[in-house]
């Protein structure tokens, strides 16, 4: 009497035999032999054999079960979790909070080569916000980080606690920057008293209020340097426009804080202008040595290089920008610009800062024209992809401007698609907020935030995801209209937010309708020859060499 019996498992269905399979047949299927007695013909242990694999097959199913239930409830408590945070954090304080989840680290690099293969590193904050969660803790180097995703978790940073956020990173590029303090930068210093009578002084200045002589003096400042910007170019021929662009918005700045401005052809006004532009490629790029100190030897020479551009720029400044104006300037009396603001601040008792420091932010804001001006040949280069775009806002030139009248800034209220292009663009570029630092433990959205930790804001996301933006990659200026007015979204935060915002947000809006206006009220703006458009996203630098451009007269 034989009787073989197998329970074989097959694609993963279990599978009673009732007859025995061959040897062969049994590797195949990965058959596993449970019985193999020779009492194939016994009605006994014919029925044994069925009460057995029905025995196991019901014991298999039950802990399969078993199984699924406890991954499924595990799944929908951390579904709950996440949900309840914020309510745990308000019912029972720091109590509720929770440490943000976090990827496997390395050692020494941490998380760095986590940042490798993307195009900037805010697409990998996105990639990982998409698989931890939109508050993500990492380790880069020696430097403790968290990123923030989303539009909620960002405007928490940087407005509800904007105060717990307020510092800066401490990288040894920005201290050798500023002559071995960070704190003598507007952008890159700790939040300090110092700090808010610095933007108090600049507000009145890079936010002029419309209708006031104020602004009608920077309206004229800047249709006078657009008029000299298009007297440059020649119609029809490749043109190198970057340079050009920046000397007279350089001279926007200079006659709008300075009350001084340059011919465009004087070398040492040149040189000046070409190391600000050096200066904000560099202090826009990011480098492993600013989360690993041990390899800053390797930045030697670039620093030593930034230091000599640095210094010839201060010179400048007293040389031909302060002159005799701290001497001669009588404290008694109503500053005529921003210099003379600092200048009467300085000298009188018991200032929060001296006049080195004074400079830097002088320095500083003059500096800023290189925002704009790298800015505009970004917006140039998505025009010249775009000409339908050109055409809207030739077409609203015409018929609300007029040919013979001059575009300025007052017209604004009437062009609500060339400010949406000024938008858009700002938009596409995606330009990366200035990381913040904890001063202090805190939390956002329920998460814990060490104290001295590197808060990284992803902008990028803000800017070009799909759940937020139609058709998020196509230049659609009209996305900022509503009605023929313009509206910007809740989402939209591409210059900060609270008491850290950017300062020169309001320049860079109405430097650049001045100039795309009186552009493109007089040209139409074609490709160069054998010239290419890539604009590198998450990166308002450019390079020295950069786009060229061809303009036909209108």
């Amino acid at each position: 009497m034989q009787i073989t019996t197998h329970i074989a498992f097959h694609y993963g269905n279990l599978k009673l035999y009732n007859h025995p399979p061959s040897t062969k047949l049994l590797r195949q299927r990965f058959c596993l032999p449970l019985v193999s007695l020779r009492t194939r013909r016994s009605p006994v242990v014919r029925k044994m054999f069925f009460s057995m694999a029905f025995t196991l097959t019901n014991t298999l199913i039950i802990l399969a079960s078993l199984m699924l239930v406890v991954i499924s409830k595990g799944i929908l408590e951390e579904r709950r979790k996440r949900r309840n945070i914020e309510k745990n954090v308000s019912e029972n304080g720091e109590s509720g909070l929770i440490e943000p989840p976090s990827p496997r680290k390395l050692p020494i690099i941490g998380h760095l080569h986590l940042l490798g293969g993307y195009e900037v590193p805010y697409q990998a904050f996105s990639a990982l916000g998409e698989k931890f969660g939109k508050i993500v803790k990492l380790q880069l180097g020696g430097v403790k980080c968290i990123v923030v995703n989303g539009e909620k978790n960002v405007r928490e940073a940087l407005v509800t606690k904007g105060s717990h956020f307020d510092s800066r990173p401490n990288f040894e590029r920005y201290q050798q920057l500023f002559d071995g303090n960070k704190e003598n930068s507007l952008a890159f210093c700790d939040w300090s008293e110092t700090q808010k009578v610095r933007r108090d002084m600049l507000r009145v200045h890079t936010f002029p209020r419309a209708f006031t002589n104020n602004f009608f003096a920077l309206e004229n400042i800047i249709s006078i340097e657009t008029k000299n910007m298009l007297s440059q170019i020649t119609p029809e021929a490749n043109t190198d426009l970057k340079p050009i662009i920046a000397k007279n918005c350089a001279n926007i700045f200079l006659s709008h804080f300075c009350s001084k401005s340059f011919d465009v052809q004087d070398e040492r006004f040149v040189k000046t202008i070409e190391n600000f532009d050096e200066i904000f490629f560099e202090v826009n790029q990011g480098y492993v040595a600013d989360f690993l100190p041990f390899l800053t030897p390797l930045l030697k020479k670039n620093m030593e290089r930034m230091k000599c551009l640095t210094h010839e720029i201060r010179q400048f400044v007293e040389d031909e920008i302060i002159e005799k104006r701290f001497d001669e300037f009588d404290s008694e009396s109503e500053p005529a610009d921003y210099v003379e603001g600092l200048i009467k601040y300085v000298k009188k008792d018991n200032a929060d800062f001296d006049w080195n420091t004074a400079l830097f932010a002088l320095e500083d804001i003059i500096g800023g024209h290189a925002a704009v001006s790298n800015f505009l040949t970004q917006v140039f280069a998505f025009l010249v992809k775009e000409p339908h775009v050109q055409k809207k806002i030739q077409e609203e030139i015409d018929e609300n401007v007029g040919k013979n009248k001059t575009v300025t800034i007052g017209d604004r209220n009437v062009m609500p698609y060339t400010e949406a292009t000024i938008f858009e663009a700002v938009r596409m570029i995606a330009s990366p907020i200035v990381p913040r630092v904890a001063n202090r433990d805190s939390s956002i959205n329920g998460y814990k935030i060490e104290k001295g930790s590197v808060i990284f804001m992803n902008n990028y996301e803000l800017n070009i995801s799909e759940e937020l933006w139609d058709q998020p990659t196509k230049f659609k200026p009209e996305r900022f209209l509503k009605n023929g007015n313009l509206v910007k979204p809740d989402h939209f935060l591409p210059f900060g937010g609270g008491r850290r915002s950017c300062l020169g947000y309001r320049m860079v809006q109405l430097i650049s309708f001045g100039v795309i206006g009186g552009f493109l009220q007089n040209f139409t703006i074609l490709p160069a020859d054998k010239e290419s458009y890539k604009i590198q996203v998450g990166s308002l630098a450019l390079k020295k060499d950069t786009f060229k451009f061809k303009f036909v007269k209108r």
